[in-house]
C-alpha cells in the first residue's frame, strides 16, 4: 500500500513520510530556537504516525468509516526503549519523552489533562484506551518503521536545554519550566503541522507566507528617520525636552542585554514611541526575532497599531486581538473542515506585533490548538507590556513567572511601562529601570501639570444632575465614568443640547469613535466648545488636551491615566483633575473596580486629596492591592485561581486543560457584533444607514473560504457586547449569524451619539 498524508483539492496525494519529515524539520528548526530542536523534531516525526493503520487510509480516500491516528505516535515515544534510545536514560528525559506524548496525542484536537485512565480524554485515559487490536496495532508497527526510522536524538544534561529547566534547583521551579516547555513543543509541532499541510493543499498561501519580510535593522532605521523628523522643528517647551530625553535615555539603554525592564514615564512623555525606539535597538543589539507590543484595551491597540504603521510602513505591523477568534472554531472537526479557517489563525510570524494583554497572556495558559500556535514564535522577542500596572491582580504572580521563564529559558527581553510606579520589588522582581536620570520621581515633579480635588463622598455621592451643571459651566472638559450604562444615562441630559457634547465607549463601532475623536481634537485644537463622557477608553494611550477633567472614583492608576488627558501639552500652568463619588449606578456593589475604588480612597485619605498622584500616594495603593504588606495572603490574591498550583505538580500530572480554563481575563468574555452604519455626516445617501464598504465585506464573508482577511478588514465595524447584551439582540431578532460572527442588521438599534442599543437595558 502506498501511505498518503492526504489528497489536495487537485487530487494529488502527499506521501505519508514526506509529511512527517517536512513536519518534523520545521518543528525542529522552531524548537531550536529555545535549544529544543530534538523534541521538536520527535513530536513532528511521530505525529501522523497512526496515519500508517489500514482504516485510516481508507478515510483519507474518503471511505466512510470511522478512523482515528493520534495516539499511535505517543504510545510508540511512551516505550522506555524509544525514549531511552532516542533521548537518554534519566527520568528527565522520561519526562521530557511525556511532553512529546502531549504534543502528538493532541495536535488536533487541543491540549487535554494528564489526568488517570478514569478521566474521558485525558492523555492517561487516551494511552489506556487506545482501541486497535493487536493485529492492526502490528500491521502499523511493521508499515512504520518500514518507511521511517527513529533517529537518536540525545538531548544532554549539561546543555542549556536541561540547564534552564534545573536553574533554581527547586521542584517548583522545575515542574513550572517543564509544564512551560510542553505548550512550546505543542506550538512548535501544532505550526509545523499546519504550516507543512498549508503548503501541499495552498499553493498560493504558501507562497504569500514565504514572501520576505523587513528586517528588525530595517525597521529601527525606518524608525529613527522618523522620530527625527517628528522632533525637528518642535517647540523647546519643558515637556519637549523631557521627551527627547526620554528617547534618548531608552535608545541608549537598549545596548543593555536581555533582561526585565521597567519605563516609569509620566503620562504624555512619549512612552509609546519611546519604548518602540528601546525594543527596535534592543532587538537589533541583541539579535532578537521580533517586537510583541501588549497592550490593555483593545481600542488602544488598534490605535497604536495605526501609529506604528506610519512610522514603520503598512506592510509591517500585525494587528492581533479579541475581536474575531475565528481560530476558536470547532477543532474537532475533520483536517478537510479545519484546513478551511488556515488563514484565520495567527501564528504572528511577523516583525512587529501589537496585541492585546488578553492574547497574549491568555495564549501563555492556552491549551486550544489555535491559541497555542503562535507560542514559539514569541521565543527571542522583545516583549513590551503597556500599562503593566493594570495587569489583572488575581494573574499577576502567573503572568510574572510567564515573563520570567520567557527571559531565562527562551532568549526574551522583557519592558514593563507604566505611567505610574508599581513597587516591583516588593513582588520580589529585580526590574531595571531605564530612566535612571532623570528619575521617575524627579520627572514626577517637574512634569506635573495638574491639581487634584475630591467631591463627594461614598455616604453623600455627587448626583447625576449636579454632575452635569458642573460640566456645563466648562467651556472643554472630559468626564470619564466607570460604566457603558453611566455615560449613556449622562448623556441622555443632554439630549436637548448635544452641541459641542460628545460620547466615548465601547458601545461604538471603532470607526464610529475615530471619526467623533477627530472631531473632538478639532475642536479642542480651534478653541471651541466641547464637552466629552466618556467611558475608561480614554484613560490609556489617546492624545487628548483638556483644561479640566472628570472622573468617577476608581483605582489610584486610573486616576492618573485620566489625568494623563488633562493639560497634556502644558498649555496651562496648571489644570484641574476632579475626581468624584458617583450615584449607586456609577460604581459596582462589588468586584474589582469597587476593590480598587474603596483602596484609592483609603489612600486619598492618608496623604490628601491634593496628594493623591504624589509617587508616595501611588505606592501605598500599589502595596495595597498587591497584598505585599502581607505576604501570605498577597500569595493569595495574585494567584486567585491557583494557576502556579497547577503549573507546579510533579511531571508529567500538568491538567493543561483545567488551566486554560481558570485563565480567563474578562475582556475575552465579550463577544463581536458587526455593525455595517456609517453615521449621518459621512452619507451619501443620507436616509441610508449602510455603509456600503462594509455591506460588500459581509457579502465577502458569507462565501468566503478564508474568513480570517475578510473579518479583519471589517474590525472597525465591531462592538463587544457581553453574552447576556448578545442574547437581548437575539431574542429580538436584531442580530443575524454568518460565518460564526453576528452582524447588526436593524439600524435603529445603533444610535448615531451613544452607539450600539442594547433592547430593555435600564
Amino acid at each position: 500500500m502506498r501511505y498518503i498524508a492526504r489528497i489536495n483539492s487537485r487530487g494529488e496525494e502527499q506521501p505519508l513520510t514526506s509529511h512527517l519529515l517536512g513536519t518534523a524539520d520545521r518543528a525542529s528548526s522552531y524548537a531550536q530556537i529555545f535549544h529544543a530542536g530534538e523534541l521538536g523534531y520527535a513530536s513532528g516525526l511521530l505525529h501522523d504516525l497512526g496515519k500508517y493503520k489500514h482504516n485510516v487510509q481508507l478515510r483519507i480516500r474518503n471511505h466512510p468509516i470511522k478512523a482515528t491516528h493520534s495516539t499511535a505516535g505517543a504510545l510508540a515515544i511512551g516505550k522506555e526503549t524509544t525514549w531511552r534510545a532516542m533521548f537518554g536514560p534519566t527520568r528527565l528525559h522520561k519526562d521530557l519523552a511525556t511532553l512529546v506524548q502531549f504534543a502528538v496525542a493532541f495536535h488536533h484536537g487541543g491540549l487535554r489533562n494528564y489526568g488517570n485512565k478514569d478521566e474521558p480524554g485525558s492523555l492517561c485515559h487516551r494511552l489506556a484506551s487506545a482501541d486497535d487490536d493487536p493485529e492492526e496495532q502490528e500491521h502499523l508497527w511493521e508499515a512504520a518503521w518500514r518507511e521511517i526510522e527513529l533517529p537518536a536524538l540525545p538531548i544532554p544534561i549539561d546543555g542549556p536545554l536541561v540547564r534552564n529547566l534545573l536553574s533554581r534547583q527547586s521542584r517548583e521551579s522545575y515542574s513550572w519550566k517543564m509544564a512551560f516547555l510542553g505548550r512550546m513543543i505543542y506550538s512548535s509541532l501544532v505550526d509545523a503541522d499546519t504550516i507543512d499541510t498549508r503548503i501541499f493543499c495552498d499553493p498560493d498561501a504558501a507562497q504569500a507566507m514565504a514572501a520576505p519580510r523587513p528586517t528588525i535593522h530595517e525597521l529601527n532605521d525606518r524608525l529613527e528617520q522618523y522620530l527625527a523628523a517628528r522632533f525637528t522643528n518642535v517647540e523647546p517647551s519643558l515637556i519637549n525636552r523631557y521627551r527627547k530625553a526620554i528617547l534618548d535615555k531608552c535608545k541608549s539603554r537598549a545596548q543593555l542585554p536581555p533582561q526585565l525592564f521597567s519605563l516609569s514615564v509620566p503620562t504624555g512623555g512619549g512612552k509609546t514611541f519611546s519604548s518602540l525606539a528601546f525594543a527596535l535597538a534592543h532587538a537589533k543589539k541583541n539579535g532578537l526575532r521580533r517586537v510583541i507590543y501588549v497592550i490593555p484595551l483593545t481600542s488602544i491597540t488598534e490605535q497604536n497599531a495605526a501609529e506604528f504603521r506610519d512610522a514603520l510602513g503598512p506592510e509591517v505591523v500585525l494587528e492581533h486581538h479579541s475581536h474575531f477568534n475565528v481560530g476558536d472554531l470547532d477543532e474537532s472537526l475533520g483536517e478537510a473542515e479545519s484546513l478551511r479557517y488556515k488563514l484565520s489563525t495567527e501564528n504572528w510570524d511577523a516583525t512587529v506585533v501589537v496585541t492585546t494583554s488578553v492574547q497574549f497572556f491568555e495564549s501563555l495558559f492556552a491549551s486550544r490548538r489555535s491559541k497555542c500556535r503562535k507560542l514559539h514564535n514569541i521565543a527571542k522577542s522583545v516583549i513590551v507590556i503597556d500599562e503593566a500596572q493594570s495587569l489583572p491582580r488575581g494573574y499577576l504572580e502567573p503572568c510574572l513567572r510567564a515573563l520570567e521563564e520567557l527571559i531565562e529559558g527562551y532568549g526574551c527581553s522583557v519592558l514593563l511601562c507604566t505611567a505610574t510606579q508599581p513597587a516591583w520589588d516588593k513582588l520580589g522582581r529585580h526590574v531595571e529601570e531605564i530612566m535612571d536620570e532623570p528619575t521617575p520621581k524627579e520627572m514626577f515633579q517637574n512634569l506635573k501639570r495638574t491639581v487634584e480635588e475630591l467631591r463627594g463622598s461614598p455616604h453623600e455621592p455627587v448626583p447625576d444632575s449636579t454632575l452635569v451643571e458642573w460640566l456645563m459651566e466648562e467651556h472643554q472638559a472630559l468626564c470619564i465614568v466607570n460604566t457603558r450604562k453611566h455615560a449613556k444615562k449622562l448623556m441622555n441630559y443632554f439630549k436637548s443640547r448635544k452641541d459641542g457634547i460628545f460620547h466615548l465607549s465601547g458601545r461604538m463601532t471603532a470607526n464610529h469613535r475615530a471619526k467623533v475623536l477627530k472631531e473632538i481634537r478639532r475642536r479642542l485644537k480651534d478653541g471651541e466648545r466641547c464637552i466629552v463622557i466618556s467611558t475608561q477608553l480614554i484613560e490609556a494611550g489617546v492624545d487628548v488636551d483638556f483644561p479640566v477633567v472628570y472622573r468617577a472614583i476608581a483605582g489610584i492608576d486610573s486616576i492618573a491615566q485620566a489625568a494623563g488627558r488633562c493639560n497634556r501639552e502644558r498649555k496651562l500652568e496648571l489644570g484641574r483633575v476632579i475626581v468624584f463619588h458617583p450615584e449607586s449606578h456609577g460604581l459596582p456593589s462589588i468586584g474589582w473596580l469597587k476593590e480598587t475604588a474603596v483602596e484609592a480612597l483609603n489612600c486619598i485619605n492618608r496623604h490628601g486629596a491634593e496628594n493623591m498622584l504624589s509617587l508616595e500616594c501611588i505606592t501605598e495603593y500599589f502595596e495595597r492591592i498587591h497584598g505585599t504588606r502581607d505576604r501570605e495572603a498577597g500569595s493569595k490574591i495574585r494567584d486567585q485561581y491557583g494557576i502556579v498550583k497547577m503549573m507546579t505538580r510533579t511531571p508529567p500530572h500538568f491538567p493543561y486543560e483545567d488551566i486554560a480554563k481558570q485563565f480567563k481575563f474578562i475582556e475575552s468574555d465579550m463577544e463581536p457584533i458587526i455593525v455595517p452604519w456609517r453615521h449621518p455626516a459621512y452619507r451619501t445617501d443620507p436616509d441610508n444607514p449602510l455603509d456600503e464598504s462594509a455591506f460588500k465585506l459581509i457579502d465577502r464573508l458569507a462565501t468566503a473560504p478564508y474568513p480570517a482577511a475578510v473579518l479583519r478588514e471589517l474590525q472597525p465595524y465591531v462592538v463587544q457586547v457581553y453574552p447576556k447584551e448578545r442574547e437581548a439582540l437575539h431574542e429580538r431578532q436584531l442580530i443575524q449569524k454568518i460565518q460564526g460572527v453576528y452582524v447588526l442588521h436593524d439600524f435603529s438599534f445603533y444610535d448615531h451619539t451613544t452607539g450600539l442599543i442594547i433592547p430593555d437595558e435600564d
